[in-house]
């Protein structure tokens, strides 16, 4: 599948003509021509007339088909402003502009762009959310996109990545996502959506300097409309990112552009995500109460039980509990619990905030020790982690001398470690042997 082959329109009419298994004749008639002449064009004797070309595109039920090198041109131009819909999630209106483009599916000495289009048509499927057929496609080109262009080989693994992006498993999307990039150089444009989604990985995977610096990279070109949604969007990733690092000021102040910002219903997710992350930037500087407020007003943004509402949830929890407001801990644990049922992540850290309530009990230090420090540790939820490594080194301190020695000094190693994965975007290892340690496969490839 390389660059597809250098023929001239009427070769490519012949070639449609045979493909169709149509005589000399009829497409002679079609053409208001004789038989001889599309023989002696066919014999390479002259060409066809700009009128030739469109009575056969007529003919082949192909009116919008790029046959001339300039309509080639201008069809590529027009594929990337298909994928430029896509990109900015307008699906109805890219639904629309499909059914013109897809006519390249039928020009057999155009496999590049056809691979093109298939691509973009991949990653629309991938924008309405229905990965399971996106996955069912990309298979199907998995066998062929070896031999096919950089440029699409680029698409293909951008694909890959948001497949694997949409099922949480961003160690394999991390690793699509950076090939994508590798081959960067070979597209007509540059997306920045994917340096946003390599960031987001990154920032999954515990690498939140690697992520705010890939966002940095690129920031101006999401900064074209500042009351965009996407905007705001960005603003917020990048902020808690730098939450994450303890540069809180910073975050504030881009979160304070997007809650500047007033979106219709399209973007109460984002707004919501902007006060949430505000809390989450208010907690990193111990300002509970003011955490708090900003947790309140991000619910009413939030669906109840989702993803986003059990986030703002625990942190809220988490606030209450520095507060030593026990009676409302309690009432908002009792009232998370039914909704976490069946859920592993979401029963561990609220089962986790339970036990902060009885720290000084040694069960509990065994909990938050063995079971919620490893668990996170293996789903790089280091921002989170270091909260509990925070009470547990303060009880191990205070009981230092009564065998809590060896503890202190394996939760600082884990602590260094995993300061040097944020910081510098190491791999962190642990020892299985030590009381915090836990396994984590190393072969991740980013």
């Amino acid at each position: 599948m390389g660059s597809h082959e250098q023929l001239t329109p009427s070769e490519k009419i012949q070639r449609l003509r045979t493909a169709a298994n149509y005589t000399q004749l009829d497409l002679a008639e079609a053409l208001g021509c004789t038989k001889s002449k599309v023989s002696r064009v066919e014999n390479d004797k002259w060409g066809y007339s700009d009128e030739d070309i469109a009575a056969a595109k007529q003919f082949f039920g192909i009116d919008n088909a790029p046959l001339t090198d300039k309509e080639l041109i201008d069809f590529k131009q027009r594929l990337y402003g298909w994928k430029n819909l896509i990109k900015n999630r307008q699906t109805e209106e890219a639904r629309r502009y499909q059914s013109d483009l897809a006519v390249i599916k039928k020009l057999p000495f155009e496999p590049e762009l056809s691979t093109l289009y298939r691509m973009f048509e991949i990653r629309l499927v991938l924008t309405e959310a229905n990965v399971a057929l996106a996955e069912e496609m990309l298979l199907s080109e998995a066998p062929l996109i070896e031999g096919a262009s950089k440029e699409n080989r680029h698409f293909f693994n951008y694909n890959m990545g948001s497949l694997y992006f949409w099922k949480w498993d961003f160690k394999t999307a991390l690793q699509y996502y950076l090939n994508a990039r590798s081959l960067e150089a070979y597209v007509l444009e540059k997306d920045a959506s994917l340096d946003l989604n390599l960031a987001i990985c990154y920032g999954m995977r515990g690498k939140y300097t690697l992520a705010i610096g890939t966002i940095e990279g690129v920031y101006d070109l999401f900064n074209y409309n500042k009351t965009s949604i996407m905007h705001t969007y960005v603003n917020s990733i990048l902020a808690i990112n730098y939450v994450r690092i303890g540069q809180v000021t910073r975050a504030k102040r881009l979160l304070d552009k997007s809650l500047s910002v007033t979106f219709g219903n399209e973007g109460k997710v984002q707004l919501g995500n902007a006060l949430h992350n505000y809390g989450c930037a208010c907690k990193k500087s111990k300002e509970y109460q003011e955490a708090i407020s900003y947790f309140d007003q991000a619910f009413e943004y939030f669906e109840t039980g989702d993803k986003f509402y059990m986030e703002n949830m625990y942190w809220k929890i988490y606030c209450l509990i520095q507060l030593k407001d026990i009676p409302k801990v309690k009432v908002l644990l009792a009232k998370i619990r039914p909704l976490s049922e069946g859920n592993e992540h979401y029963l561990i850290i609220f089962e986790s905030l339970s036990h902060l309530l009885t720290i000084n009990d040694e069960a509990s230090i065994d909990f938050i020790e063995k079971k919620t420090i490893p668990y996170l540790m293996e789903k790089y939820e280091y921002f989170r982690i270091f909260d509990y490594c925070d009470v547990l080194e303060k009880k191990f301190t205070i009981r230092i001398n009564n065998g809590y020695k060896k503890r202190l000094l394996d939760l600082k190693e884990i602590i260094l470690k995993i300061t040097k994965e944020i910081t510098f975007g190491e791999e962190v290892t642990f020892d299985e042997e030590k009381t915090c340690g836990h396994y984590i496969d190393t072969n991740d490839g980013s």
